[in-house]
């Protein structure tokens, strides 16, 4: 065997070599859509307006210009074939959960959207995600985040579980975390601007690492990300300050357009689990030093070279006898962390998606904004790809339900929100109420139809009077 062909298979490498070819995955999410319509802003005065119904079954439908008619003057719309051929008059978006009109308020659509997802987070320790959709300037960051002195949706969600939780066990408190997803393969944490990663574990769980540190000792320990909040203030300040650290930009609709996707993580904890985190982080790492150690004497002996002596301070059965002995501490603090995360709250997640960009609205724009439109784009289409083959899976049966790959690794945002959309999911799409939109808002309700679909019906009637298969990721 030539040396340079060797595989070395050392125990810690076990549990990765071993995975199962073909692992069960979970069942696909149940996501809720909310369709939001946000007032006229003051660029958009004296535009035409949109022409829209909404019947009992939550169905909305767009009125659609006249085949042959004319674009508004100086309107950005061009019309698209699929629209200049259309016999319909209406463009119907089914499978809505609620539409949230106009004069709505972020307080009323707290209420209707986000409220009912804290009761399962606090009584029966579940996850949920709440996600924004559509264009740039179409109102997503003013509903999850507000604006001047309008609250958004998570100032109403950490007052509601702040009360309910501390109503409990009054120890119970937030532990509050903010990253950002920028250009795609960038992930930062916003309340202290450091770099972190996304992995994925042996058990195929998806999880953003904290930034990696070296202690006196050598030891690389994962640095835990967020804040403990006990109050509603607290929780505010934190979001506050990592607002303050995202990337914004300029567009034809907004002068402060996100260029990045923005993820808030609630999760409720107390002061015990925390410390049990850090106790397992601690020793982790010093487990992973040792493995470091063993692979590197056995790579220096198989090379026939002088061991450095850094690598001397332990010998061959020293070594493997604290190996052994910091696998069981590990596997003790996982069990006990177990133990007190089942008698916990779940996570709430609040992602706030950039707006989706067009060639139109780049006239004039930069190198560097051209880059962040395509990453924006490119992003948000891998979501979508993950959200529909998570509802193609769940109307599977047997092998093919277990063996339909789900393309979460196309993007950084489609992992990251992997593990949040197979729980309990809100989708708020947002559109715009200005006709000099419409092909951006046509566009949104495709996006919102796809992955609504399937909560009152699963099939509909195409031109010719057949029946054809809409999937979508259900109801709850």
């Amino acid at each position: 065997i030539k040396p340079a062909r060797l595989l070395l298979v050392l125990p810690f490498m076990a549990p990765t070599i071993g995975m199962q070819k073909h692992q069960q995955l979970p069942a696909a999410a149940a996501v809720q859509v909310y369709l939001r319509i946000r007032p006229l802003i003051p660029e958009e005065d004296g535009h035409e307006l949109i022409s829209y119904k909404v019947d009992d079954a939550h169905t909305f439908q767009l009125k659609l210009p006249d085949r042959g008619s004319q674009p508004p003057r100086n309107s950005a719309f061009s019309w698209a074939p699929s629209l200049r051929h259309r016999q319909e008059k209406f463009k119907a978006c089914d499978g809505l959960a609620g539409v949230l009109q106009q004069d709505c308020l972020n307080e009323r659509a707290y209420k209707m959207a986000v409220r009912p997802l804290v009761e399962p987070i606090v009584e029966r320790n579940e996850s949920a995600c709440v996600f924004t959709y559509g264009h740039t300037g179409s109102g997503k960051s003013h509903t999850l985040l507000g604006y001047g002195d309008e609250p958004g949706a998570y100032k109403f969600a950490a007052a509601d579980l702040l009360e309910r939780i501390r109503a409990q066990d009054p120890e119970k408190c937030l532990l509050v975390r903010v990253t950002e997803l920028y250009k795609g393969d960038r992930v930062l944490d916003l309340l202290t601007r450091e770099e972190c990663s996304i992995r994925q574990d042996a058990k195929g769980r998806v999880q953003v690492r904290g930034p990696m540190v070296q202690d006196d000792l050598g030891r690389i320990e994962q640095r835990p990300l967020g804040k403990l909040c006990q109050t509603p203030q607290q929780v505010t300040e934190c979001v506050e300050v990592a607002c303050k650290s995202r990337r914004v930009g300029t567009s034809t609709h907004h002068s402060q357009s996100s260029r990045s996707h923005l993820v808030l993580e609630l999760e409720v904890v107390t002061p015990q689990l925390m410390d049990q985190r850090n106790l397992l982080l601690k020793r982790d790492a010093h487990l992973t030093r040792l493995k470091w150690l063993q692979m590197e004497r056995l790579l220096y002996k198989h090379k026939e070279r002088e061991l450095p002596e850094w690598t001397t301070e332990h010998s061959s059965l020293t070594l493997h006898k604290e190996i052994q002995q910091y696998e069981k501490l590990v596997k003790s603090s996982q069990q006990e962390l177990a133990l007190t995360s089942k008698t916990l709250g779940g996570t709430l997640v609040f992602c706030d998606l950039a707006g989706n960009e067009y060639a139109q609205d780049s006239a004039g724009s930069t190198k560097e904004e051209r880059e962040e439109a395509a990453e924006i784009n490119k992003s948000l289409l891998a979501v979508k790809e993950m959200i529909r083959s998570l509802g193609l899976r769940g109307r599977r049966q047997g092998k093919d339900a277990k063996g339909r790959h789900v393309p979460y690794r196309d993007s950084k945002l489609a992992m990251c929100l992997k593990r949040h959309l197979e729980t309990r999911a809100v989708m708020l799409a947002h559109i715009s109420p200005s006709a000099q939109s419409l092909k951006k808002t046509v566009n949104t309700l495709n996006y919102s139809s796809m992955v609504g679909v399937g909560n009152n019906n699963t099939t509909t009637t195409n031109k010719h009077g057949k029946e054809k298969k809409l999937y979508g990721c259900g109801a709850w």
